[in-house]
């Protein structure tokens, strides 16, 4: 399943601060509160070296895609994969974005999601 070349310098990037949550956004909305959809994600994020991580409250794995354009974020703690887009990896910030589906309305529209993260 771990599929990150180490040698590159995304990868690098990625794995080598902590990273904070500077901003969680659902919808356009800030989700971080009680409740929030990415209430579980405040904190602090750590993508090990061997695939392994921590994001917030949940610990899990987590992969690139094979252009290493795209973060794959899976937990037990939660019934999805997430895969979210990198929009910006720089050794002082991380921007992803991507939909997940609403899984209270299941037949809904997805929802949009904006994580951004700073090295701690």
């Amino acid at each position: 399943m771990f599929s990150c070349k180490k040698e590159s310098d995304r990868f690098e990037l990625l794995t080598e601060p902590v990273w904070v949550a500077v901003s969680l956004i659902a919808n356009g909305v800030d989700a971080t509160g009680p409740g929030g959809l990415l209430e579980g994600f405040v904190g602090d994020a750590k993508f090990n070296t061997d695939g392994t991580g921590t994001f917030g409250t949940y610990s899990g794995t987590w992969e690139f895609n094979v252009t290493e354009e795209k973060l794959i974020l899976t937990t037990p703690s939660l019934p999805i994969t997430i895969t979210l887009n990198i929009l910006e990896l720089t050794s002082t910030t991380l921007k992803l974005q991507g939909s997940v589906p609403d899984l209270q309305n299941l037949t809904g529209p997805p929802i949009d999601i904006e994580m951004t993260f700073a090295p701690k």
